[in-house]
């Protein structure tokens, strides 16, 4: 299975449609949250049909910049992955939404809630080979997770449940800085970057997990 994975896009439709044209073909897109930047339910649906219009399967959470109603318009769609499992190929998918409680004036959930999401989302899966988890915030205390001062400000619960359960892959964005591809135990974690300045990653999952970091820039004739 081939994955194209774009967190962070903010409402840039050019930076999706370049990304995508440029991944080529995929079996699913997934969308890791912060698809808007405070932008409505319609503006998410956008980006998410633009993304349909590749042909592949779009599975979706929402960010921080986004917000509970975008969430409800992703389930509506069928592409939500909070707190729901779907197995594609016998690989199971499932994530979570927002952030952990920062300023108060984002989309925000208790670490409890995350933990929660994630735990209801694993335990709609229908006995896959091996597990995706979509976070948009990073567990916390890795490579991914740093900001410019140096302050890990992920996820406590999404790195719990990484220790606990090991799944084989988890993508998250939301820290732009700190892109890039770390370990916890079994688990490979990748912060694919921020989309609307043209970084993605791609992941190929067969009986093992491949992830390259990618970045397409706007000018013509650029490459990986």
């Amino acid at each position: 299975m081939r994955m194209v994975c774009i967190t962070d896009l903010h409402g840039d439709p050019a930076s999706l449609d370049r990304i995508l044209s440029h991944a080529g073909p995929a079996d699913v897109v997934l969308l890791g949250g912060d698809i808007t930047s405070f932008g409505t339910p319609n503006a998410a649906e956008f980006l998410a049909r633009q993304a349909m219009q590749h042909g592949a399967q779009v599975l979706a959470v929402a960010g921080n910049c986004d917000s509970a109603a975008i969430d409800a318009r992703l389930a509506d769609l069928g592409m939500s992955l909070f707190g729901r499992g779907v197995t594609l190929q016998g690989v199971g998918f499932y994530g979570v939404s927002a952030m952990p409680p920062w300023t108060g004036t984002m989309y925000e959930l208790s670490e409890d809630e995350i933990g929660a999401a994630l735990r209801a989302g694993r335990g709609q899966l229908a006995q896959p080979q091996l597990e995706v988890v979509l976070s948009h915030t990073p567990p916390r205390g890795t490579q991914l997770d740093r900001t410019r001062r140096g302050e890990h400000v992920g996820s406590l619960a999404v790195r719990q449940f990484v220790e606990q359960v090991q799944p084989a892959l988890l993508l998250c964005g939301h820290i732009h800085e700190a892109r890039g591809i770390d370990r916890l135990d079994a688990t490979t974690i990748v912060n694919c970057g921020p989309a609307y300045e043209g970084y993605y990653a791609v992941a190929d999952v067969d009986a093992d997990v491949q992830v390259e970091l990618v970045h397409v820039r706007a000018c013509a004739g650029s490459g990986r």
